[in-house]
């Protein structure tokens, strides 16, 4: 057999594994539903990080750093502190709300920063010169970073540092901001927490590849409150024009090197997702060319990541938004630091009601403690569940949300399951995608194109495992070859699947790569023998 047949017999087997592994992982139940296993044993989690972005874990998995779990207590935690989180969004938006400035008295100025929420999503950035790294929140509502910091206030500066705590002292490329327009600040919050310090200069490293040199943050020496063991928060929301903290935004002051683009997918609680920067955001996350547009609001400008949601399919049931909605003041926002999204009234109600008749033969169970969620159901006896399929309607975009995104677990055992969607509490607020139903999706942000590109997450389409390919057949030297590049190219199902093979002399060592619908995975291949 010669090595492009063998390569060709490789390219069938591994077409036949692709289409049964998908088959039976993806079993269809009907139209408008997916099987999902529901009290099976999960694979290990992927908590492998990245060299040229951030790798971003979820508070409660097991990736996390901050070996919590996500009991029933905490589910409902997570509800409450969110429900501050929209109730805070809503009050900026609507002007409702007012911080004192130290130096310049009571103004109307707000510093849209650091909204109290459950804080779910997290990144390790570096700071300073000797490097230190600080779990921060991962934030596209807000626009200014900062970290839970020491300042030193004796002489000499005392030498025991508190890991959790950035010292300027004690980094060799710190030194003060600029105090215009404004030094000292101060905040509270619907929480009772409160918060303040100063802003400083210093290098931040993103990731391994970016150093940013005299990057603004801002220091907080003055906390009080639950902020969940978290040490900050990064930013990465689009800082308005008119706000005068606009150039303290990570996006403004990373322009030059990232041009205001990234990319990022949440991921799953047992799992790892990413964030990537400027033209790696553009490398990892590439997408057909299909976007939504960021949106000015016409009241509220462009202070968060606005969209135009236009309806929602729930099974087979399809809801329209109404259409006057952004142009009065509401609208919708993409926000990583609301858990669950919360929808106007007239679209919840018929998407409940909608969820309710899928899930009839279940037995209910009672609602949220906190009532956000109120379609919740006993599934702890189910070992297969029928989960609704659910697409969100874009302008110019159709976005279908992974399984997971469409309910909420109260608990392990499965005995208090909800529709993950909530009504707004009032119907002037606005509308907000949260992250539960962002996770596995990838979003590339692109500010100055005024782009938001949405796809599926970076999936391996079947696992391999870490060893090498080895060929064997009649009469011939068994041949032994390392991971080599293979390219899956077809539609985000396993349908269409054409392998193609690129490989120079197979005793070489090549780097392994899988690339499916526009995604790429790093693995090894296992043993295939050839007769």
């Amino acid at each position: 057999m010669t090595g492009s047949s063998a390569l060709m017999a490789i390219g069938h087997i591994l077409m036949c594994y692709t289409l049964f592994f998908s088959f039976h992982a993806n079993k269809a139940l009907g139209y408008g539903a997916t099987m999902v296993e529901s009290n099976k044993s999960h694979a290990p989690p992927s908590c492998s990080g990245t060299t040229t972005g951030l790798r971003v874990v979820h508070k409660y998995g097991p990736c996390s750093p901050s070996g919590l779990k996500k009991t029933s207590a905490v589910a409902s935690q997570i509800l409450a502190k969110d429900k501050l989180r929209v109730r805070a969004i809503n009050s900026r938006l609507h002007n409702r709300r007012t911080i004192g400035l130290e130096g310049q008295g009571t103004t109307d100025t707000y510093l849209q920063n650091d909204l109290p929420g459950a804080g779910t999503f997290w990144v390790s950035v570096g700071f300073g010169t000797p490097l230190k790294d600080f779990n921060l929140v991962l934030d596209t509502g807000s626009y200014v970073t900062w970290v839970q910091c020491e300042p030193c206030t004796e002489s000499p500066c005392p030498q025991q540092q508190n890991p959790s705590l950035y010292y300027p002292s004690f980094s060799s490329t710190s030194s003060n901001a600029p105090c215009s327009p404004l030094c000292n600040y101060t905040q509270a919050y619907f929480d009772k927490s409160t918060s303040g310090g100063v802003f400083v200069l210093d290098t931040v490293s993103i990731g391994q590849d970016y150093q940013i040199p005299e990057f603004i943050f801002l220091c907080a020496d003055k906390k009080i409150g639950d902020f969940d063991g978290a040490h900050g928060i990064l930013g990465l929301g689009p800082a308005s024009s008119g706000d005068e903290f606009a150039n303290y935004s990570l996006a403004t002051q990373t322009a030059n090197l990232f041009g205001r683009v990234f990319c990022h997918c949440l991921p799953s609680s047992g799992n790892s997702g990413y964030v990537y920067f400027g033209e790696k955001a553009r490398e990892q996350c590439p997408f057909s060319g299909t976007y939504t547009r960021l949106l000015r609001n016409p009241v509220f400008g462009a202070s968060y990541y606005f969209v135009n949601l236009i309806a929602i399919t729930l099974g087979q049931k399809k809801v329209e938004v109404p259409s006057g909605i952004f142009s009065s003041s509401q609208g919708t926002i993409i926000d990583s630091g609301t858990v669950i999204t919360h929808l106007p009234f007239s679209v919840y109600s018929e998407l409940s009601q909608e969820f309710d008749r899928l899930m009839s033969e279940f037995p209910p169970a009672n609602p949220s403690d906190d009532g956000v969620l109120k379609a919740c159901y006993n599934l702890a006896d189910q070992d297969n569940l029928a989960i609704p399929e659910m697409v969100l309607h874009f302008e110019n975009l159709d976005v279908n949300l992974d399984q997971t995104a469409v309910t909420w677990k109260g608990n392990d055992n499965m005995s208090q399951v909800c529709f993950a969607f909530a009504a707004k509490e009032d119907e002037e607020d606005v509308t907000i995608i949260g992250n539960h139903q962002q996770q596995k999706l990838n979003m590339l942000f692109n500010i100055p194109d005024q782009r938001l590109e949405i796809g599926p997450e970076r999936k391996d389409p079947f696992s391999l495992g870490p060893q090498t390919i080895t060929l064997r057949w009649r009469n011939k030297p068994q041949v032994s070859l390392k991971p080599q590049t293979v390219r899956f190219r077809g539609h985000s199902g396993y349908s269409h699947i054409t392998p193609a093979f690129y490989m120079g002399n197979p005793l070489t060592p090549y780097p392994a790569m899988i690339q499916h619908d526009r995604t790429r995975l790093d693995h090894d291949a296992k043993q295939v023998e050839m007769h």
